[in-house]
């Protein structure tokens, strides 16, 4: 009965040990990045039928090899995504994507922060 309370203590840091270690691992929810986001981006990624791709991965590099935003998404059952990135010095991003059972490609939006992306089965 002596140690009741600092095996309660225990319990309480556990459970909060593991609370903060889902969030680092899973980050914040998606209502987080869209209030702090500068820039917003909308795609549209289909196979070479015209067919919507979903769960494609999208997501923002710096150039062809460097990965410079951790920002990424997925695709929806109609193949459109929307992307929101934190860009303070406003550089252009190049957005690569891939879809299992196709080949990679990249996107570069226009102006308006919008892509279509044609993804080419893999052979």
């Amino acid at each position: 009965m002596k140690f009741r309370w600092f095996r309660n203590f225990l319990k309480g840091c556990s459970l909060t040990t593991a609370l903060f270690i889902f969030q680092a691992c899973y980050g914040t929810g998606p209502g987080y990045n869209i209030q702090n986001a500068e820039q917003e981006y909308t795609f549209e990624v289909k196979d070479g039928d015209g067919n919507p791709i979903s769960n494609a991965k999208i997501y923002a590099k710096l150039d062809e090899n460097e990965v410079y935003w951790s920002d990424s998404t997925f695709t929806e059952d109609n193949g459109t995504a929307t992307l929101f990135l934190y860009n303070p010095d406003m550089v252009d991003p190049v957005f690569s994507v891939e879809a299992e059972g196709y080949k990679a490609n990249v996107a570069l939006p226009n102006p308006n922060g919008k892509a279509n992306v044609v993804l080419d089965k893999a052979e």
